[in-house]
């Protein structure tokens, strides 16, 4: 699901946030928590769409790593939502829920990739529904407000759904706090 080749839109206003630290071989890349693109603030961990040029549905996915490489390319690294259609031959069970998606979990293709940061289309509010005692139980407008909710995840590595909700997705610690 790499969400490759998009076109640069110009006269875009951008801007970054937040500094996290520098990484790369060099050190010379620029990690941060935060950036404005198209007027919409942006931070880790937030829900995005993104769109792949010739694609006429939009990913969904959660924003774990931001930089700017030495070149001045701006890349997001997403933790994927996957949609029934995407995994349709892996579901056994009808979705209980009609907007309801599943968070990438397990090891392998499909967990999480990188992408230029244009890719993105914009926020969108998918919400944890989780019965799991981590998770606070949202509210009916919470309910009323998701575009998406989940409370199960799609492991890629062993192409099965999970209930249960990891301590630790791509390498991220204390997943749950920051997902649901």
């Amino acid at each position: 699901m790499e969400v490759s080749e998009v076109n640069e839109i110009e006269n875009l206003e951008f801007k970054w946030g937040k500094k996290r630290g520098n990484g790369g071989r060099k050190k010379d890349v620029q990690f941060y928590e935060s950036f404005a693109y198209d007027g919409v603030a942006y931070t880790l961990y937030d829900n995005v769409y993104l769109h792949k040029q010739g694609e006429s549905f939009p990913y969904l996915g959660k924003l774990v790593k931001i930089w700017e490489n030495p070149d001045k390319s701006k890349k997001v690294k997403v933790l994927w939502f996957f949609q029934p259609f995407e995994i349709s031959h892996y579901l056994v069970a009808e979705l209980t829920h009609a907007n309801e998606v599943l968070l990438a979990s397990g090891e392998g293709v499909g967990l999480t990739n990188t992408n230029p940061l244009e890719a993105i289309g914009g926020k969108c509010n998918v919400l944890c529904i989780s019965k799991d005692s981590r998770n606070p139980q949202p509210s009916d407008e919470d309910l009323q407000l998701a575009d998406f909710v989940f409370f199960r995840t799609f492991d890629v590595g062993k192409c099965v759904i999970l209930d249960k909700m990891d301590d630790k997705i791509a390498g991220i610690d204390g997943t749950c706090s920051l997902i649901i």
